[in-house]
């Protein structure tokens, strides 16, 4: 069976640098999520949709959801706003309901829930939640999704992935991101953002503990650049290709990690950049295909490019539209 597509856009409106992308490949993407609208402490909402992106992907057939985190303004996800929210029910409450007017003003067809790092501790109540969330939306008509850590075992205690109860979480809500990608990161080193083996992985575990048909398998389309002196930036595939290209650095192929890398130096100070590229891209949607999950996500449009798109259209559900 072909793959679902569903896409993360990070912005709200035109002016986003994936809507060329969007209006050049939208017709093959299934479900469209805006990135993203943050719950605040006084639970009113952060962020404004434009109604014109909505009707656009609509037109092409594409459903529309709108992403709803805990992240605050600094970028980091916020445990506290998150235990509230899964202990105080008038906030809960209020939040919600804000969440349904803005569904209901701009015709979304769902939700996606990118509601992370709760308080390990927090697993039932947040397991509870979920549930909850998940009936009332879905009372309302509403698609509901939500992204999950990638992981390969309960993991309980873990600071980040604890509180994620897969097995209960797979079963109320109506489809799963799993974010399989930063495997490596800015504060670890150098090495493949999502490495095939890792992906296999965590996708095993994803299948044996959430029904198959509602797996998604997150697939980042970026890379990152390593400074020896500590750190990361993100980097785009053509970043990737510019930044090789301008210091003569010859592409290479980990083997082990199926994933191209490369090495630089400037001003004295050596890069580690590994990235990923239509041949990587290619092999993850192979193992998507082979496990037969519902499909792929994409993080994130803003980093797209051409010859990504064209790799997705062989497998794409809508790529003969």
């Amino acid at each position: 069976m072909p793959l679902n597509v569903f896409t993360f856009y990070n912005g709200f409106n035109q002016h986003a640098k994936g809507y060329p992308y969007l209006k050049r490949y939208g017709r093959l993407i299934n479900q469209l999520a805006l990135f993203q609208i943050a719950i605040q402490n006084n639970g009113t909402l952060y962020g404004h949709p434009s109604q014109g992106i909505i009707d656009e992907a609509h037109a092409m057939g594409t459903k529309v959801l709108l992403t709803v985190s805990n992240l605050t303004q600094q970028g980091r996800f916020s445990t506290p706003l998150l235990g509230r929210l899964l202990r105080d029910q008038d906030f809960a409450n209020l939040v919600w309901q804000n969440i349904r007017n803005l569904l209901v003003q701009y015709q979304f067809d769902g939700v996606n829930l990118d509601l992370e790092k709760a308080a390990p501790e927090d697993r039932p109540l947040y397991s509870q939640f979920i549930q909850l969330w998940s009936l009332l939306f879905q009372k309302a008509n509403y698609l509901v999704t939500i992204d999950v850590p990638a992981k390969s075992s309960p993991d309980p205690l873990d600071t980040w992935k604890g509180s994620f109860d897969y097995q209960v979480i797979g079963q109320a809500v109506d489809e799963v991101i799993v974010m399989t990608y930063e495997e490596h990161w800015p504060g670890g080193p150098p090495g493949a953002v999502a490495s095939l083996p890792w992906v296999t992985d965590m996708l095993n575990y994803a299948i044996a503990t959430i029904p198959r048909q509602k797996i998604y398998m997150g697939i980042p389309i970026y890379g990152y650049d390593w400074s020896e002196r500590g750190g990361a930036v993100v980097v785009s595939y053509p970043r990737a290709i510019e930044l090789a290209l301008r210091y003569g650095a010859p592409l290479q192929w980990d083997a082990r990690q199926h994933s191209t890398y490369f090495r630089y130096e400037t001003k004295g100070v050596h890069h580690t950049v590994y990235f990923e590229d239509p041949r990587s891209l290619k092999e993850k949607l192979d193992l998507a295909l082979s496990k037969g999950i519902r499909g792929v996500a994409l993080w994130e449009m803003n980093l797209s490019y051409p010859l990504a798109w064209e790799v997705l259209q062989t497998y794409a559900s809508r790529s003969k539209i």
